[in-house]
């Protein structure tokens, strides 16, 4: 049995160095490229872009607009608040209830200018960010094209970086150069 088993493992052995010379693998076959890569610190263009500091001012400005606006609301409320108080002994309980709720409605219809405003300053502000966004991936697109790169990780992804791989200065500067200014559309949309 055990001359059996010899010639056995003996055949086995032929036939797999036979089936390696007949069918190299695939890897062998095939000519891999090295990996060219290039790191982008795609935080730090969004935040030191020209467009995007053009975008939170713009933001900041229309917030201001908006506070200011919203607090004279606010007076006029606290103003027809008072002078509900000082007529509701003049008044008869039907008035007064029906003053009660216009001032209510008036209070809701505030309310709704907030949440409105709000809501166009996420939207301008999303809008604006999208459009950067897409404008740093068109750069960087490029960027691989030009040198040959065919990886480009975040910055974030990185655990150790050699500063010759980062390209996050040559797309500031390019988007910097394409979109220094970002007009924001504010409004309802």
């Amino acid at each position: 049995m055990k001359v059996t088993r010899y010639f056995n493992f003996k055949a086995f052995a032929v036939l797999v160095v036979i089936l390696q010379l007949a069918y190299p693998p695939a890897v062998n076959s095939q000519s891999t490229e090295p990996a060219i890569i290039a790191i982008v610190e795609v935080q730090a263009v969004m935040r030191e872009a020209k467009a995007a500091q053009s975008i939170q001012a713009q933001v900041e400005f229309k917030r201001s607009e908006y506070q200011a606006e919203i607090s004279a609301e606010e007076t006029l409320l606290r103003d027809l608040e008072q002078q509900l108080a000082r007529q509701q002994s003049v008044l008869s309980p039907d008035a007064y209830a029906e003053r009660r709720r216009e001032f209510e409605s008036d209070v809701a219809a505030v309310q709704r200018i907030v949440v409105d405003r709000r809501r166009e300053l996420d939207q301008a502000y999303g809008v604006g960010v999208r459009q950067l966004q897409v404008e740093i991936s068109k750069i960087i697109e490029e960027i691989a094209v030009e040198r040959g790169i065919n990886i480009i990780l975040p910055e974030t992804q990185t655990l150790f970086v050699d500063n010759s791989l980062r390209i996050s200065r040559e797309v500031l500067s390019r988007l910097d150069e394409r979109m220094p200014d970002l007009a924001l559309q504010f409004g309802p949309n």
